[in-house]
Parts: C-alpha cells; sequence; structure tokens
C-alpha cells in the first residue's frame, strides 16, 4: 500500500530558421545592383526567396508551440490486503491538460456497488482523492471503469490537502476500488458516486498505482 494511502486514510528551436534567414540575406545583397533592374522575373525571385523565408520560420515555431505527446503506461491493479495478489490492470494516459484511464479488475461481488478514485500526489507532495466512477457490478464479479480528471478540476473531491490535479504529466495517480456493499435501491444513486454512502459498510479492495515517466 502506497504511503500517500496512508496518509489520507489515517484519522482525522529559433536557431535553424535564423541561419536560414540570414543564408537568404546574404544571397540576396550579393546580387549586382542591376538585377533589381531585370523585371517581373527578378522580382517573383525575391517573392519566392522570401516565401521560403517564411516557411522555415513558421515551421519550427509550430514544432515548437506544439503540444507533448501524450504518455501511457499499465499497471497492474491488486489487492490491498496483499499487493501479491493480481486481480486486473489499468491503463493511464496523461496529456498537459489530464488524464484519462480505464481499469478492468475481477473478484468483485455480484450486486454490490463500486467506486473508482483518484488519489493525485502532485509534484510538489499534496494529495488530493477525488470521485472518478462507478457502477453496480453485475454477475461475472468482472467490470470495467473509465473516467477523465482535467488539471484544476476539484469536482468529486473528498479529502486531501490539495483541491485536485495540479501537473497530469508528473503527478503519481493511484487507483482505488471501493465496495459500497450490496446495490441498495434507496441509496443506489449515492453508492456508486460518493464516498460514505455504505450497505452497511464500505471497504477499500483493491489498487493500481501509475508512476511518472
Amino acid at each position: 500500500m502506497s504511503l500517500g494511502y496512508d496518509r489520507l486514510c489515517r484519522p482525522g528551436y529559433g536557431e535553424s530558421w535564423a541561419a536560414a534567414y540570414w543564408a537568404v540575406r546574404v544571397s540576396i545583397s550579393g546580387l549586382p545592383n542591376a538585377a533589381f533592374n531585370e523585371g517581373t522575373g527578378m522580382k517573383r525571385k525575391f517573392g519566392a526567396a522570401f516565401v521560403l523565408v517564411g516557411l522555415l520560420v513558421a515551421l519550427p515555431l509550430s514544432r515548437a508551440g506544439a503540444a507533448p505527446a501524450a504518455s501511457r503506461t499499465a499497471s497492474s491493479v491488486t489487492l490491498m490486503s496483499d499487493p501479491s495478489v493480481v486481480v486486473g490492470s489499468s491503463t493511464l494516459t496523461r496529456t498537459a491538460s489530464g488524464v484519462s484511464f480505464t481499469l478492468e479488475t475481477s473478484g468483485l461481488e455480484p450486486g454490490h456497488a463500486y467506486t473508482i478514485w483518484w488519489m493525485v500526489t502532485n509534484p510538489d507532495g499534496g494529495m488530493a482523492v477525488l470521485y472518478a466512477a462507478g457502477h453496480v457490478v453485475g454477475a461475472t464479479g468482472t467490470t470495467i471503469f473509465a473516467g477523465y480528471l482535467a488539471v484544476g478540476d476539484s469536482e468529486g473531491w473528498v479529502m486531501g490537502d490539495d483541491p485536485g490535479l495540479e501537473d497530469a504529466l508528473a503527478a503519481t495517480v493511484t487507483f482505488v476500488v471501493r465496495d459500497h456493499g450490496p446495490g441498495r435501491a434507496d441509496i443506489l444513486n449515492e453508492q456508486i458516486r460518493t464516498f460514505d454512502a455504505c450497505n452497511p459498510t464500505c471497504v477499500d479492495l483493491q489498487m493500481s498505482a501509475h508512476s511518472p515517466s
């Protein structure tokens, strides 16, 4: 079990285009003055030269401004009572704006209500626990959860000293699978959407952790 879980759950490019630009300037300035009076053909050559410079400038700048590519990691889902027992797997996809996940697991009680919780450890050590997904599990006891969390989104926060995800590329993200007991009609919506709607008790059963690359 991660230390973060224990803590929260205890009580209480510009050089290349510049070089290209000056290479074109030097080649133009080296031409005889008469060349500037040769008519439209020369004008077209100058026009083409400056179009080329524009392309050389635009391409690297567009690359420099592009967002980092998404990264994806995979992790086992294990029992919290015995981390050596693997019961499923999860994937986490990171972009600069947020994180998304899928989690497939087994060994759950049919008819029970389950929730998944984001447990985020930000680069500065601050932590937050937020709602990720939830539903009632079918007869096979296996299921898939999925969700998305944006940077700065605090909706679904239940505990922690940070309000949410601060850096999607550098945070450690752990998923906790929580059993809310048999689904009960009068409280089912709360059982699959909140932290403490239990029938009669709630138990944190499984977990899956993703460290930053």
